[in-house]
């Protein structure tokens, strides 16, 4: 009777170790950091920026490096550098969380791709139009 007793309360407390474990909230919450929304704009911003600024009549024009473009990009955001540089580096020890914050980037400037696409057919690039 007593091994029995000992296994119940054994399965009873794997149970609830295992639903425990199982709630986890996957996401980074705090004040200190920047919310998953605003991360996934100002991400944006960030890549389309590198984009325009990769360009070489960019570059000849003026003189500016990465440092002097994310600011604007934060300041937009209400975003200080010490919270986007906490919550990268959370999210950089969480990768699943942020290959889907990239997935949520991705999206987005898919969405803008394919609205500027609508606009100006012209601006669709040779190698994805269709061979005719």
């Amino acid at each position: 009777m007593n091994s029995r007793l000992q296994y119940s309360v054994l399965l009873i407390l794997l149970l609830t170790l295992s639903f425990t474990a199982c709630k986890k909230d996957p996401s980074i919450k705090g004040k200190e950091f920047v919310e998953r929304e605003v991360l996934v704009d100002v991400l944006v911003d960030i890549h389309l920026m590198d984009g325009v600024t990769q360009d070489r009549r960019f570059g000849r024009k003026y003189d500016v490096d990465s440092i002097d473009i994310l600011t604007p990009i934060l300041d937009k955001h209400l975003v200080t550098r010490q919270m986007f540089d906490t919550t990268m580096y959370v999210y950089s020890r969480n990768p699943v969380l942020l290959d889907q914050v990239y997935n949520d980037v991705l999206i987005k400037l898919n969405v803008m791709l394919d609205e500027n696409n609508k606009e100006d057919p012209a601006s669709i690039p040779e190698s994805s139009e269709k061979p005719q």
